[in-house]
């Protein structure tokens, strides 16, 4: 995988786990954004479901603004961290109160070839987050355990049959306001649910290695494995509309891919190799630090 880290440690870190978490925003800055979002909060909380993003709306306006005032605060401070990337498109993220409003463990969609690269969602708390109202939490490693395909937008996940099992064994991560997450997007992650009065809000912005390609993967309607390959660009992305094929992306092509569906034994000794691998790789770390 090609470095995204400026430092080795956090890099090696983002390596092993899938995730970082690091200080990022002044309280100064955490108070623009919310200023910034009190400004669009109707037009994100109207979309009356628990869990919102900006790219809910599918409106182009609100779509291009949120991201021109989340890249303008956020960029600067990302780029204290991380080298050789670029960053995609930046929406609010609102967790509602009540029911409904957890967000179960998955992964993101696939933006990059995985195989040479690292995407990344980097993701903002601009309140004090904690298990109350919808701290993140993670599967340490996961984005390790197999290489999968993540199309939009319905597919039937590799890790549905052990999604208690992943709950289970995940860590939960309170966050400051102005903490982010960075993490790759195939890293297993969710968010419990709000279960106070007031909405939860934290941003997010997708980045990925400026080497890579930016792909998109889309699973037609009535499709079980025939998925469509497409080459996009930012500008793609931003008019991207949830439940459709990307507008402004080149199809570049069909693939056929096997959808299958892990069970119990299967995931169980998926996770105990990967921890074996984990300890001989800091093993051989630990030996080679000794001979410097």
């Amino acid at each position: 995988m090609k470095a995204l880290f400026s430092s080795d440690e956090l890099q090696k870190k983002f390596e092993a786990d899938g995730y970082v978490q690091i200080p990022l925003l002044t309280q100064a800055e955490v108070y623009e954004l919310m200023t910034e979002y009190k400004a669009v909060s109707e037009a994100h909380e109207k979309i009356n479901i628990p869990y919102i993003t900006t790219s809910h709306s599918n409106n182009a306006e609100l779509i291009h603004h949120v991201d021109a005032v989340l890249q303008k605060v956020i960029a600067p401070a990302v780029d204290k961290y991380l080298k050789n990337y670029n960053l995609l498109f930046g929406n609010y993220l609102v967790k509602m109160p009540g029911n409904g409003s957890e967000t179960m463990p998955h992964q993101d969609i696939t933006f990059v070839d995985e195989s040479q690269y690292a995407s990344v969602n980097i993701w903002v708390a601009l309140q004090d987050t904690n298990e109350e109202n919808g701290c993140m939490y993670f599967l340490k490693g996961s984005h390790n355990l197999m290489p999968t395909l993540r199309p939009t937008h319905d597919y039937p996940w590799v890790y549905s049959n052990v999604i208690d099992d992943i709950k289970r064994r995940s860590e939960k991560y309170p966050a400051k306001a102005g903490d982010a997450f960075i993490f790759n997007h195939a890293v297993i992650h969710g968010s419990y649910p709000n279960n106070t009065n007031l909405p939860r809000i934290a941003a997010v912005i997708a980045g990925y290695h400026s080497d890579a390609p930016l792909l998109h993967y889309y699973l037609p309607v009535g499709e079980s494995n025939k998925v469509e390959k497409y080459s996009m660009t930012k500008e793609a992305y931003l008019h991207f509309k949830k439940g459709q094929p990307p507008a402004k992306g080149v199809l570049l092509g069909e693939i056929n891919y096997d959808f299958y569906q892990i069970d119990k034994k299967e995931f169980k000794l998926l996770l105990r190799n990967n921890s074996n691998r984990n300890s001989i790789l800091n093993s051989v770390s630990d030996f080679f630090k000794k001979l410097i």
